[in-house]
């Protein structure tokens, strides 16, 4: 029994969103009529998300179990409630108001709850045919095909309101899940054909909605560097790597960040490019050391994952340390130019109050397994 383990893990989560609020109110320092308004609402978020956070450790996680299936439905209301009634800001509709103090993605919730109930249905796939299946005509039809109809109906839902990103983090995610589950052979046969439904999948939302060819040619034309390209769709990109080489080894000084002020898009400094400003200000060490961080927390959750004993517990744990390592390399990885721009909060630090209360509820799910885990040791 490891008694410590809960503690490492709210210890390096409180690390991580200790510095997302500094960085979060370094960032913003530049917006002079809203210097105190980004900060003030990332530190009640943080607090209501530690709430939550205790309450969901304080319950019996079995009980998302049992309520896995409503609880992803009413994930698929909202985003259809989204898709119909919200506003579309920057060309998507993500949000619902919330009696106009606030606004809430649903897509991020979506994340978690997607998680819960494809572990839930797993658990019962395991439970119903393990050592049942026979042949590959049986592994299709009842462990393949519900998998990639749950999959596939998520993804619509959240490829409606144009959210790339959050559709990739899902995909990811649902794989890894997929793998840690398989106990019931055909492996390669899974992966082979969910791989070349998720190409093919690609394929058709690049044709139907062509702006997307256009952003991935946007990347992979960067390395030209022309000024058409710096000027126009490639600014963000080219303006986020300025930043970061700006920073050096060990940066330009804390708060002193040049492009946060004056090139970076909007209040992209604080959101999807806040790892640009870290890396400017804090220099390599210090982006290095936040990625430690991350890799720390993520081999962390997965030790809880190995000391379960409890397939779903292990299958829900699993499939958050993936989400929070996933959604953490595509928001870096698009930062220093490997991958194209997603929009993608980085987990804990970016701005956003959606993201960072349900990522804190997600700690508290993996904390209540690890409390069960001690208890039955």
């Amino acid at each position: 029994m490891d008694e410590t383990l809960s503690k490492k893990i709210i210890i390096t989560t409180s690390i991580i969103c200790l510095l997302g609020l500094i960085m979060v109110f370094d960032a913003s320092m530049g917006l002079i009529a809203q210097r105190y308004h980004y900060i003030t609402f990332q530190a009640i978020w943080v607090l209501l998300g530690t709430l939550l956070a205790y309450i969901t450790y304080r319950s019996n996680y079995k009980i998302f179990q049992r309520f896995a299936f409503l609880l992803w439905i009413l994930c698929l209301i909202a985003l259809i409630v989204v898709f119909v009634f919200s506003a579309k800001i920057n060309g998507s509709q993500r949000w619902l108001n919330i009696l106009g103090f606030t606004s809430f993605q649903p897509s991020e919730i979506t994340k978690l709850v997607f998680i819960i109930y494809l572990s839930s249905l797993f658990t019962k796939l395991h439970t119903k045919y393990k050592g049942e299946i026979k042949s590959a005509t049986d592994n299709f039809k009842k462990i393949l095909l519900p998998y990639l109809i749950v999959t596939i109906i998520t993804c619509l839902f959240i490829i409606a309101g144009k959210d790339m990103g959050t559709t990739i983090i899902l995909a990811t995610i649902s794989i890894f899940i997929f793998i840690i589950s398989d106990n019931f052979g055909y492996i390669w046969m899974n992966l082979s054909l969910t791989g070349i439904l998720f190409g093919l999948s690609s394929i058709v939302l690049v044709i139907i909605a062509p702006y997307r060819l256009q952003r991935l040619l946007t990347y992979l034309k960067g390395s030209n560097q022309s000024q058409n390209y710096i000027q126009g769709a490639g600014y963000q990109v080219h303006q986020i790597l300025i930043a970061i080489g700006s920073g050096g080894l060990l940066g330009v000084g804390f708060t002193q960040s040049i492009q946060k002020n004056q090139y970076l898009v909007g209040t992209t400094a604080i959101t999807d490019s806040i790892f640009a400003v870290i890396a400017e200000e804090i220099g390599l060490i210090g982006a290095l050391l936040v990625i430690s961080l991350y890799i720390y927390l993520v081999y962390l959750i997965f030790k809880v994952a190995i000391n379960s004993k409890d397939y779903f517990g292990k299958l829900l744990v699993s499939g958050i340390a993936s989400w929070i390592g996933i959604q953490a390399f595509i928001n870096i990885a698009a930062n220093i130019g490997i991958i194209p721009l997603t929009g993608v909060p980085l987990p804990f630090i970016s701005y956003g109050g959606s993201s960072i209360v349900v990522l804190l509820i997600s700690i508290g799910l993996v904390l209540n397994i690890e409390k069960f885990n001690n208890e039955e040791n």
